[in-house]
């Protein structure tokens, strides 16, 4: 069972997310940032361009849009309930405090929008390993030794590819139109991931150090249940951007008509 993974080239996207101060007033896109006009022949082809080209000017945020770091990103709680289930591995665990490396690095493959539509689907991967590092707490079973412990942790996911789409309507404010984000979805695969959970066992570095070898030699049984709790994470927080930013710069302001 292939995991998710926050994670994802979500920062090729983040052309679309940018966030702005205030909503009063429109907002416009850097100009150190390709737009694609709505009557461009090979429109797909602009956007995936344009997407791609904004990954590391993404890097270090935009400052005068209010636009932080996409990389690290901070990430939403995860939590997965496994205690009820009769199986090897049976934990109650919860990720937070998290912050995601390495989505700088991605690359868009495809991007589908019909020009003028509210839209959007793209499939974006990450070749680099991708680092997921924060607190968590767990308590539960493993075979029939009891688990419990809290502090740091570290997931390295190697291989994600993801398949993010977003749509919504227009919404006419003040003589414009704006994208009015209703959804944001996220499907992820990675080839490979490496889970470590610090101080395990209140700090004794034998059971901790089994625990964990016994964990990632076993880790589809909890990652069965992580895949599909990351990825509405993660779609939560990019709908969060997308929602600022498309309530803010105008649509055709991103997608200029000719």
């Amino acid at each position: 069972m292939s995991p998710a993974s926050v994670t994802a080239a979500a920062s090729a996207l983040h052309l679309l997310l940018l966030a702005a101060h205030a909503w009063a007033a429109p907002a416009k896109l850097p100009s150190s940032y390709k737009t694609c006009k709505q009557n461009d022949p090979d429109f797909n082809g602009c956007l995936k361009e344009a997407l791609q080209s904004a990954a590391p000017l993404l890097k270090n945020g935009i400052p005068s849009l209010g636009v932080p770091s996409i990389d690290p990103m901070p990430f939403a709680t995860i939590k997965i309930q496994q205690g009820n289930k009769q199986r090897p591995v049976s934990v109650d665990v919860e990720f937070d405090n998290t912050l995601v490396y390495g989505m700088s690095r991605g690359f868009v493959d495809s991007v589908e929008m019909v020009p003028g539509s509210y839209h959007m689907k793209a499939h974006l991967r990450v070749d680099d390993p991708m680092y997921m590092i924060g607190t968590y707490k767990v308590e539960g079973k493993v075979l029939v030794l009891p688990i419990k412990g809290s502090g740091a942790y570290n997931i390295t996911i190697v291989g994600l590819e993801a398949d993010m789409e977003m749509w919504g309507e227009p919404l006419e404010r003040e003589g414009e139109v704006y994208w009015d984000i209703k959804n944001f979805t996220v499907k992820m695969d990675v080839g490979k991931i490496y889970i470590q959970f610090g101080n395990l066992f209140n700090g004794d570095k034998l059971l901790g150090d089994n625990m964990n070898k016994f964990l990632n030699e076993n880790k589809d049984l909890l990652v069965e249940d992580l895949k599909p709790e990351m990825e509405l994470a993660l779609a939560a927080t990019e709908m969060d951007v997308a929602r600022r930013l498309f309530s803010n710069v105008p649509y055709n302001s991103v997608f200029p008509t000719s």
